[in-house]
């Protein structure tokens, strides 16, 4: 009797371009939203250990990314579904880059497997995650018929808004009142002994007094925030409490 496996596949893909399209960096959470945290932090903590600069993850490229991962349930290649390069879809979503690369993968069923797999990669895909050409990231996942198929898309001088910054951690551009609302629900949920809302990188952002909690005084500190935006402040977070 002939057994059926799950084969892992891995594919590379980098080019160096400029376009000229602008586009305003989309809001909201996407189904997969842990997972393509999680390797966003996996990205940045080898970079880390390699003395490099972080990637900002953007929510535009993640939405190009999510379209390629999707595009490769169907077709598994650098190229799309329609024979055109993968990186027409920047193009299509109006992103702005100098550099580019891709990298994509099937089977993995985990964030730290793919990522391990693209590390240990002698076809490109270390090179891509630890480039010094790339300051944005986006990650796509899909998951069809019980796999997984995921999907890098690196851009360097892209001007994208990154997806968090201090404070905000659900992804709508700016520190205000629903992320302290979104920060009460976590910490509800957590003392209810539920599943928090919150991830693990999303925490990281909410913890703006720098005391390794994201709790009742960091909302606190954003209530306080978005009253004095409201009355026409115009300060950034940090600036406004002296954040180093």
């Amino acid at each position: 009797m002939k057994k059926s496996i799950v084969r892992k596949g891995l594919f590379f893909a980098v080019v160096m371009a400029l376009q000229i399209h602008t586009m305003p960096v989309s809001a909201g959470l996407q189904k997969y939203q842990n997972q393509i945290d999680e390797v966003v932090m996996l990205i940045n903590q080898e970079r880390a250990a390699q003395g490099l600069a972080p990637l900002q993850e953007a929510a535009a490229l993640n939405d190009a990314a999510n379209i390629r991962a999707n595009e490769l349930t169907t077709y598994y290649n650098h190229k799309r579904p329609d024979g055109a390069k993968c990186f027409t879809v920047l193009v299509e979503n109006g992103i702005d880059y100098m550099a580019a690369g891709e990298n994509i993968a099937y089977g993995f069923a985990t964030p730290e497997d793919v990522m391990s797999a693209w590390m240990a990669s002698t076809e490109g895909h270390r090179e891509n995650i630890l480039s010094e050409d790339f300051d944005a990231v986006g990650v796509g996942v899909a998951y069809v018929n019980g796999v997984y198929y995921w999907e890098q898309m690196f851009t360097g001088e892209s001007g994208l808004s990154p997806l968090y910054t201090i404070g905000n951690f659900n992804g709508d551009e700016e520190p205000n009142a629903k992320d302290a609302g979104t920060l009460l629900i976590n910490a509800a949920a957590i003392g209810a002994g539920n599943a928090p809302v919150l991830n693990e990188l999303q925490l990281s952002y909410a913890d703006i007094n720098g005391d390794s909690r994201a709790d009742s005084a960091d909302s606190a500190m954003l209530l306080e925030y978005a009253a004095y935006r409201g009355a026409g402040g115009s300060d950034t977070l940090e600036t406004y409490f002296h954040l180093s």
